[in-house]
């Protein structure tokens, strides 16, 4: 009986290694019209946290990688909007139809999403599609598709109800709980209760100076956050320039911190800076440290505070935030 030689025997481990490797890789295909950017977003939530991006060509594209564990990432398109998407070895996953109504087909928990777009298809009515959203999450407390339904319909909402957010969340399975989407969901519920100050921030304004604690005399600061892909926060911003009319410099500035990562877009969409009224944005996105401390996670968001850097209130718009700033300029004047 002939030896088989070395050589051979390795050409065969490389082989077998290599069709392994092919074999491991995760695979997404997208077909979609109405592309509102020629850049996709993704935006990994876990087991690490990072931004890749996709190019497609007449919306159609792929992407595909080798994970070495599960993988949740959101696909986000130039209008803000996402597509959850579930990574594993050797998965298959896509994406058909328009980005805000897509059809997923595909392996693991993408099957499941899925489920749940088929059950809200043609749903045009809010308050339905969060009943439906709940049912779901209630007979899914072993899926990760459960983690971004509460983030989607029962976090990002003007006035989260912590107490039926903790209802949904305590029977979820142990790994779903410990996903980035749940434990940053919990950190923020925990820290709006316990944080009292911001750190100390410096940032670029547009005439190319430093804006900074030491530079403003003002008593309160409405730090407000939008960016122009988020239609409710741009709505927003544009509401509280009549709110500085009423209240005056002396008692109010607004800081408007854009998330966009176009500053072509953003300087298009800005309004004239005043000593008042200030436009920041250093197209870094998610990823800036003024938006970790404050734990800003979803938009529109505000956070007001003194002069000291004293957090007075956290989300507040509209009528609430007048009558807001309505009792701590009353209290100031005492």
């Amino acid at each position: 009986m002939k030896k088989l030689s070395p050589f051979f025997g390795f050409v065969c481990l490389l082989f077998c290694l290599i069709s392994c490797k092919e074999n491991d890789k995760f695979e997404l295909k997208g077909e979609l019209e109405g592309l509102t950017s020629d850049m996709l977003l993704v935006v990994y939530d876990d087991p690490e946290s990072k931004i890749d991006t996709i190019y497609p060509q007449g919306g159609k594209f792929e992407y595909e990688f080798v994970p070495d564990t599960l993988n949740m990432f959101r696909l986000v398109d130039g209008s803000g909007s996402f597509i959850p998407i579930f990574a594993d070895k050797g998965w298959k996953v896509s994406l058909k139809g328009r980005f805000a109504e897509p059809v997923v087909e595909g392996d693991g928990f993408n099957g499941e999403y899925q489920e749940f777009l088929s059950q809200i298809k043609g749903e045009n009515d809010y308050a339905r599609q969060e009943q439906l959203a709940e049912a779901f999450i209630k007979s899914h407390l072993q899926s990760f598709v459960s983690a971004y339904l509460i983030d989607k319909y029962f976090v990002q909402k003007m006035s989260p109800d912590e107490k039926k957010i903790k209802e949904l969340i305590d029977p979820l399975d142990g790994k779903i709980k410990d996903s980035w989407v749940i434990g940053l969901i919990i950190k923020s519920m925990s820290e709006k209760k316990e944080r009292n100050y911001i750190n100390y921030f410096s940032v670029m304004k547009r005439d190319g100076r430093y804006l900074s604690w030491n530079t403003h005399k003002r008593q309160y600061t409405l730090i407000n956050f939008w960016a122009t892909w988020d239609k409710e926060s741009v709505l927003q911003r544009d509401s509280l320039y009549r709110l500085c009319e009423e209240f005056g410099e002396d008692d109010l500035r607004v800081l408007n911190f854009s998330l966009d990562y176009d500053k072509k877009a953003w300087a298009e969409a800005c309004k004239d800076d005043t000593g008042q009224w200030i436009e920041l944005c250093d197209a870094k996105g998610w990823n800036n440290s003024v938006l970790e401390q404050i734990n800003v996670s979803r938009l529109p968001a505000n956070v007001l505070v003194s002069s000291g850097r004293r957090i007075e209130a956290v989300g507040l718009f509209g009528n609430e935030l007048k009558i807001k700033l309505e009792e701590l300029t009353e209290k100031k004047d005492k």
